[in-house]
């Protein structure tokens, strides 16, 4: 089972977390223009119906993680919205019955929430399969790299004791020590430390070539790594791995990165 994209990568957790906040403020405001409810009300339906509604989309990945069936998807998509529909349905009804909380009835809000579900279920759904799509070009990558390119190491240079990353007016300097691990991200790479992230306009492959091979290694064309942060390695999917780091980070890990690691490792 493919690890889930969010939870795994905690560098997501807080946009995912803002994106649903912002759901909430929507359904909040547009429920209350719309229905003309008291906003107590819409503010309980929007809180507990958008954490239903992620909650369902947690599970979906599930599913399209691992399931490529065009018929499978179609139903996920149909049976995501219904139990959405069904969850709210209670909500509404809870607060009414039970609570005591005058409300309008539910069914001429039908329209509204498929309105506002719909374009937001979909939006999910393909983000997973993109994510599906990524994990198996990458896979493809690492099976159809030439073997010789994979073996062979770059050759190393003189190794670097510190990184100098310039903030501004500030000068920051980084003891490769302290390195967990390194990002790329774009034409620049992050180098995160205990006491926090640093980006800098550099190549990963400077670094491949001039960080300590005792202590570093490459295991992903976007991740270069501190050995001694790792706390274990674990199947991510099939025939791929991931190492978890001693702060909880998780990171990819191709299959030419698997082999390296388990040089060094000693493995």
């Amino acid at each position: 089972m493919k690890a889930h994209p969010i939870t795994d990568y905690p560098y997501r957790r807080i946009p995912v977390l803002a994106v649903a906040l912002l759901l909430v403020i929507m359904q909040t405001v547009l429920m209350r223009c719309y229905t003309g409810a008291d906003w107590l009300p819409s503010m309980m339906d929007g809180i507990t119906t958008i954490g239903w509604f992620m909650a369902l989309a947690y599970l979906a990945w599930f599913i399209v993680g691992t399931v490529s069936m065009y018929r499978m998807n179609i139903i996920v998509s149909i049976a995501g919205i219904l139990f959405w529909l069904a969850g709210s349905f209670i909500v509404c009804d809870i607060m009414v019955r039970i609570v005591g909380i005058a409300y309008i009835p539910f069914a001429p809000t039908i329209p509204f929430r498929l309105l506002f579900g719909i374009p937001a279920w979909i939006a999910i759904l393909l983000w997973y399969h993109l994510q599906v799509v990524e994990e198996t070009a990458l896979q493809a990558e690492d099976f159809t790299a030439p073997e010789a390119e994979k073996a062979a190491p770059l050759p190393q240079e003189e190794s670097i004791n510190r990184i100098t990353v310039k903030d501004g007016s500030r000068i920051h300097i980084i003891k490769v020590e302290e390195l967990l691990y390194i990002q790329a991200c774009g034409d620049y790479i992050t180098l995160v430390t205990p006491d926090g992230e640093y980006i800098k306009e550099q190549t990963m492959k400077y670094f491949e070539t001039h960080l300590p091979t005792e202590n570093f290694v490459r295991i992903h064309r976007s991740s270069i790594v501190n050995v001694t942060q790792i706390s274990r390695v674990e199947l991510f999917g099939k025939e791929t791995y991931q190492v978890a780091l001693k702060n909880g980070v998780k990171l990819r890990v191709s299959l030419s990165g698997y082999r390296l690691l388990k040089e060094r490792l000693g493995i």
